[in-house]
Formats: structure tokens, sequence, C-alpha cells
């Protein structure tokens, strides 16, 4: 079977996706996002791409980020923590301003753990906004936090 029959059948599909994705508000959807967060765990930086957009729903996404922990009262820091997630972002909430998000990642420090984090995003001023989120991890420790964030 050679490509071109395959790609003469799928043709249609993607033309159909294509029209729906075009015809489905966007109005809070970011190509390119990047943010700084205080968490409860300590402090980190965080930028990610959008990948699909998902008509009438959110836009499937990457998101990496680095994380240091707050200083102990000793002078010792621990490690940065790295992380790297997929992400659905936009989740429109009606007659709000405010959207959602959801995550699935894994963290990399001493060792690897998985994640799942949920939060919301609303505007601030032009394309900054403020975001606000919980993680939970696999090894049942909890956190959160509160950053700002631009979007392009």
């Amino acid at each position: 079977m050679t490509l071109f029959p395959v790609v003469r059948r799928l043709a249609p599909m993607f033309a159909l996706a294509a029209l729906i994705s075009a015809a489905s508000p966007a109005a809070s959807a970011a190509a390119i996002w990047a943010g700084a967060d205080l968490r409860t765990s300590g402090y980190g930086v965080r930028a990610g791409v959008a990948l699909l957009p998902v008509p009438l729903i959110g836009t499937f996404g990457v998101e990496a980020g680095a994380e240091r922990p707050y200083q102990s009262g000793t002078g010792n820091t621990d490690t940065a923590t790295f992380s790297a997630a997929l992400t659905l972002r936009d989740l429109n909430l009606p007659l709000t301003a405010v959207d959602a998000f959801a995550s699935v990642g894994a963290e990399f420090s001493d060792a690897t753990r998985f994640y799942a984090e949920g939060g919301l995003r609303g505007p601030l001023f032009g394309p900054a906004g403020w975001r606000a989120h919980v993680r939970a991890r696999q090894d049942g420790v909890f956190s959160g936090g509160v950053g700002v964030e631009i979007r392009f």
C-alpha cells in the first residue's frame, strides 16, 4: 500500500477538523506561555507551547519547568526540581474571564515522581494574567501556588 491512497482517504477528515477548528472560538487560547510561581514548596519558572487546539474544549500542549525549594534555616538548599508535562489548557468557564487547566507530568530531581496538577487562570492586563494551582504527586505530597503568566 502506498502513502498516496492513505492521504487521499484521510484528507476529508483533516479538512473537516480544520474547518471546525477555525470556526470554534479561541478567545483565550495561547500558542506560547511563560510564567513564574510562588509555591508552598518553593519558587519556580515554567514555559509551554500549544500543540493541538481541541474545538469547543481547549488546547493540548506541553510544558516544562524548574523549581527551587525555599532555603532552610541552616543555609543549605536542596537541588532544583525539573518537570515536564502534558497539559489541557484554555478550558473556558462560562460567564467568567477565567479558564481552567489540567496537567499530568513528571518531576525530576533525586527521583522521578509523577504528578497531576489543576488550576485556574485569569487576566491581569494585556497578555499577562494570574495563575493558581494545586499539585498532587504519586508519593502523596500535595502542594499549591500562585503566580503570573504571559501568554502569546
